[in-house]
């Protein structure tokens, strides 16, 4: 097949010969009336070559219209092919894209270890994917219900970026759904009060380091060790005394034990921090402190527990505690790199006479901030179980008030140092042994004279005016008179249960509520006040002991420290001839 420029050449070689032949033709035509028979005598052979030359022009003429026309047909086909096949390409493109980018999400959700929020799945043809955050965030936004999302409109670095604070924030913290809501103000104050005890205790042991240098007599490397090693040594004794002296007490008094601990601890710091002052008692002042050190570190790790499992909901106390302890090296970092920028500020800026000041002036405000932090650490934690303290705050709502105090309520009147006082003229309770409660034949007799059975017993000594002395009149006067608050004491049975010993502690708030009566004198007083408020107390007592349960409290066990702890056991028989005398 000839080409497409062979065949437009060959076309206009055609063009100029037939002009050449009409250009004959009219000629030859203009003298046909009066010359054509001579014309076809004298010429016979033109005209037989003329008509050959004509015959091959138009075969020509044909071949070229059918070249021309084959061509011109084949390059459109080809045109058209190819516009076919990119139209045909362009929408199967499109069609794939949409099938790629388009899916139907499903109310399906799963949530992933050590993530804080839920994926949720999709339907993307006929396969079943999770999708990310960004692509839920849009899909929210879509009204069609299907979505349309580019990954990588965020940018590959503000992706890389926010996958990096979402994974720092699993590594520090447990998921929001697995701890309760108090455990957030507790992460956050506890993590303020290590830092500044972990910067107050650096400056501390540079004032120790100090001391040994200005107090040995011998090498400094040798007194170093020597005193080192012998206070170490000696304030193990306090951690030893702690673990064997306290017991229960860790589990039913844990908030007033830990702050009181940290007291300890606050005040080991301080007599540290004064060492270099007094150089040649170096040993004696270091082991005193390394004792209160000893102590409030022992308590503190032996009360951490029981705060964390209460923030646990799905029995996840080894990831709280995990974390904590993350938590707690990142604090004592930040605090140690504070203590050492204090160390070379003072280094560089302050006369070496003063450089033993700066950590004695820096003291009361490194230790105001630990102490506040973990008073409201502490008060931000609202503890489940119930001990003494607990159940006489919600006993004494209940009676007053008709209805439960709440475990935030209850948690804010927790006293962490002393123990709450709950009206001016309140009885306090003490869970005591039966020689304390009853101390005489006549109070064992009117104790035991109703039921040998009883669960507990119950006595008090009312609230009564003190007498003043000679020395209270001289160096009292302007004062109010002095008043005694009495005290109410609650002896418990081997056979006491939990609800017994809520009974008790219901019957002290009766006892604190119930009118004055003018008409009775103190014997018949005591007598009407202890039967009234029994009757009360076993009246209301499956109410309240159902609403306690109810409202979340673990009221299966009430907890009781090692000296609350002192059931009493009898013999009927004895009892009941005890009881015989004393009506004799």
């Amino acid at each position: 097949m000839s080409s497409p420029s062979s065949c437009r050449r060959q076309q206009h070689r055609f063009q100029h010969q037939r002009s050449r032949t009409n250009e004959y033709a009219s000629a030859t035509n203009g003298n046909t009336n009066s010359h054509s028979r001579d014309d076809t005598k004298q010429h016979p052979v033109a005209e037989k070559r003329f008509v050959q030359k004509q015959r091959r022009l138009g075969q020509n003429s044909n071949v070229f219209a059918s070249v021309t026309s084959s061509s011109s047909s084949s390059s459109k086909t080809k045109g058209e092919n190819k516009k076919q096949k990119s139209r045909t390409h362009a929408s199967d493109g499109t069609t794939n894209t949409n099938n790629k980018k388009r899916a139907i999400p499903l109310s399906i959700w799963e949530s992933r270890k050590g993530s804080n929020f839920k994926l949720q799945y999709a339907l993307d043809g006929n396969k079943l994917r999770l999708l990310s955050p960004e692509e839920a965030r849009d899909l929210s936004s879509n009204k069609n219900g299907a979505f349309s999302f580019d990954p990588l409109h965020l940018g590959r670095k503000k992706r890389a970026f926010l996958r990096q604070i979402d994974n720092i924030r699993d590594s520090f913290f447990p998921q929001k759904t697995s701890v309760t809501s108090d455990y957030w103000d507790y992460a956050k104050y506890r993590f303020t009060q290590r830092i500044a005890s972990s910067c107050m205790t650096v400056l501390a042991t540079q004032q120790m380091l100090a001391a040994i240098g200005l107090g040995a007599s011998r090498s400094i490397p040798a007194a170093a060790a020597l005193n080192w090693v012998l206070k170490d040594g000696l304030g193990r004794l306090g951690k030893l005394s702690v673990a064997t002296n306290f017991g229960r007490s860790f589990d039913s008094d844990v908030k007033r034990l830990r702050f009181s601990s940290s007291l300890v601890y606050t005040g080991a710091v301080f007599i540290e921090t004064i060492t270099p002052f007094f150089p040649k008692h170096f040993l004696a002042i270091a082991t005193v402190a390394n004792v209160g050190k000893s102590i409030g570190i022992t308590t503190g790790n032996v009360v951490r527990p029981p705060i964390q499992k209460t923030f646990a909901l799905e029995e996840n106390l080894g990831e709280i505690a995990a974390k904590t302890s993350a938590q707690q090296v990142l604090a004592d970092n930040i605090g140690l790199a504070l203590g050492v920028s204090v160390m070379k500020f003072q280094t560089k800026f302050v006369s070496l006479a003063l450089q033993r000041a700066v950590p004695l002036a820096l003291f009361p405000i490194l230790a105001s901030i630990d102490l506040v932090s973990i008073h409201k650490q502490l008060k931000s934690v609202q503890l489940r179980t119930v001990n003494k303290e607990r159940a006489e705050i919600i006993a004494e709502a209940f009676v007053r008030e008709k209805k439960l105090a709440t475990q935030l309520q209850v948690a804010e009147k927790e006293r962490l140092l002393f123990p709450a006082r709950l009206d001016a003229s309140a009885l306090p309770l003490r869970v005591t042994s039966l020689g304390n409660a009853c101390s005489t034949l006549d109070a064992l007799a009117s104790a035991f004279k109703d039921d040998v059975h009883r669960p507990y017993v119950l006595s008090y000594e009312p609230y009564v005016q003190k007498k003043r002395t000679v020395l209270s009149g001289i160096f009292m006067r302007d004062r109010k008179p002095l008043k005694y608050k009495g005290r109410a004491l609650l002896a418990l049975s081997h056979r006491a249960t939990s609800k017994d010993v809520l009974q008790g502690i219901l019957q002290v708030a009766h006892i604190r509520n119930l009118p004055f009566r003018k008409d009775l004198n103190e014997k018949e007083a005591y007598d009407w006040a202890v039967s009234e408020s029994s009757r009360r107390a076993k009246a209301d007592v499956n109410a309240f002991h159902n609403q306690i349960v109810s409202n979340g409290w673990q009221a299966n066990l009430i907890l009781l420290s090692s000296n609350e702890r002192m059931p009493y056991f009898l013999d009927e028989k004895e009892i009941r001839s005890l009881l015989k005398l004393a009506h004799k």
